[in-house]
This record gives structure tokens, sequence and C-alpha cells, in this order.
């Protein structure tokens, strides 16, 4: 019993899916048979956009070094890297859903929260070729208008966010987040590179030795775990 209560908790949503299911089964089968028909659509748009997502996100991961997202998309990255953060989410392609798989690896990595935002933010609204599309279809002065009020929202968005989300919030969300390391290669490309022992290693390259041989974890490094607090 307990087990089943536990998988309940874990995946509330579905369980409450699967009861507003039943309940339209019962009630207006007509509504049932629509909405079954609209969660195949959107599961199979899902089997289309999310693999190739994924594959991005660990990419992400595992070949870009955690000291190349802080300096681009971390706190201290000032106007530039919410500017970066903008672009990224403007060229994107796909649903907004598939931001979010790429919105983790980069925060994992050391992303701030208001770029974060913005990334999700200028993906879903913001869009290059959005514009093209609505000035098309609504005219060009209702889309520079738009764009004009949206682009300083989702700024101010960015910054409000920072300040009520906590890093250590997020973390404390994300499960299943360690990362296996093949080399100590891999190990380095996510380390400072600062070579400054307060892990009681030497230096870098013997501290990503010992991850890879289960002596210590990547977050027994002092100052990743600084620059990842205060990112």
């Amino acid at each position: 019993m307990k087990k089943i209560l536990d998988l309940i908790k874990n995946n509330k949503l579905i369980f409450v899916s699967i009861v507003l299911y039943g309940i339209a089964f019962f009630v207006k089968p007509e509504i049932f048979f629509k909405g079954l028909e609209m969660t195949k659509g959107f599961l199979i748009e899902m089997v289309e956009v999310m693999p190739p997502i994924l594959i991005i996100s660990s990419l992400i991961t595992v070949w870009v070094p955690s000291e190349v997202i802080m300096r681009h998309f971390g706190e201290e990255s000032g106007f530039k890297g919410k500017l970066l953060s903008m672009f990224t989410g403007a060229i994107s392609a796909g649903p907004i859903y598939a931001a979010f798989p790429v919105a983790q690896a980069l925060f994992l990595k050391g992303a701030s929260i208001a770029n974060l935002v913005i990334i999700i933010s200028s993906w879903a609204v913001v869009k290059v070729v959005m514009f093209m599309v609505e000035s098309s279809f609504l005219g060009l002065p209702f889309a520079l208008t738009r764009y004009a009020l949206t682009i300083p929202a989702i700024f101010i968005m960015g910054y409000i966010m920072e300040k009520l989300v906590k890093r250590e919030d997020i973390l404390n969300e994300i499960e299943n987040t360690e990362i296996v390391y093949r080399n100590e290669k891999e190990v380095l490309n996510d380390l400072p590179n600062m070579n400054c022992g307060a892990c009681g290693y030497a230096n870098c390259k013997l501290f990503a030795e010992g991850v890879i041989k289960g002596e210590v974890t990547i977050d027994d490094c002092v100052i990743r775990a600084k620059m990842r607090k205060s990112a």
C-alpha cells in the first residue's frame, strides 16, 4: 500500500489526469475521446522534438566547461549575458517545452536564474520566426509594438525572479542530476581549473583522477561550489 501511495505522490499530475479522463469517460464520452486524440497528437510531437533537444542538453553537460557557461550566462556576465540569453531564445526552434531541458543543463553549469528566465521567455514569445509569421498575419506595426513591450518585460521578469527564487531552491527540486564522468578530461572541463588545493589535492588534474576513482565527487571542488552558489 505504501508503494502505491508513494507512486501516486511522485506522479501526482499523471494520477490527476487519469482520474479526470476517467470522469470524462463516464460523464461525457465525446470529451474523453477528443482529449485522448489531442493527447496522442501531443505525445507524437514530443517524440519528434525531444530526442534532439535531449542530445543538445547532454552535449552541453558533457562538452561545455562550466567556466564558459558562467562567463557568458552567469551572474557576472552582466548585460551582455542577458542580451546573449535573449538571442539564444530568439533563434531557438521547437515548442516551449523543449526549452526546459536546455535551461536545466545551462543552470547546472552555472547560468543565472535571470538569464534562464530570459532564455525561456524569449523562446516562448519573441522568436525570430514568430516575428515574421506574426507580422504577416497581424501587420508589422502590431508585431513591432508587441515586441517593444514584451522584451523589456522579460528583462524585468528575470530580475524579479532572481530576487524571489534562490539557486538552492531549484537544486533541491532537481533529481538525479549527478553526472557520470568517463575520464579525467570530462571532469576537468567541469572544473574552474584554478589548482587552488582547497579540495585537498595538489591540483585539479589529481582531483579529476580522484573523481574517476570514486574518492571524491565533483561537488567537493570548493571553488566550483562557490561559483555555482553565486551564479
